[in-house]
């Protein structure tokens, strides 16, 4: 009877494991104070500056780094730094990543928190933030 105690422990131990082992992130919502950037705004925010997000697919930290001239950096270890190109145009960042669709969205602001938003659908493409 202990040994079949002992193996239904095993067995939860086991499939609590399996269940917190599935790592998938979703960002949180947006906030409703948050705040639309425009093109202006996005520049400023954006350019010179290094944020950090978590995929959804695998929970693993990255970053992003946004330069002049339409360059951004995007890096998640242990892979090498990426070089991909954004594009701004009436309030919407357009990212182009070699391999992957282009992905474009709004950027709302709050907290010194990013949500980059898909203007047409409002699923959150990133929750970025200044700090890992």
């Amino acid at each position: 009877m202990t040994s079949l105690k002992f193996g239904a422990s095993i067995l939860l131990v086991c499939l609590a494991g399996c269940a917190t082992s599935s790592s998938s992130y979703e960002p949180p919502p947006v906030p409703t104070s948050a705040v639309t950037l425009d093109d202006g705004q996005i520049h400023s925010t954006l350019e010179g500056r290094k944020f950090y997000g978590t995929t959804r697919e695998g929970s693993h930290p990255y970053s992003m780094s946004f330069a002049p001239g339409g360059v951004e950096i995007f890096e998640m270890a242990p892979n090498k730094p990426e070089k991909e190109k954004w594009t701004l145009k009436d309030g919407v960042v357009c990212i182009e990543a070699k391999g992957y669709p282009t992905e474009c969205s709004q950027v709302k602001v709050a907290n010194n928190e990013y949500w980059f938003v898909d203007p047409k659908s409002g699923k959150v493409n990133a929750h970025l933030k200044l700090t890992p």
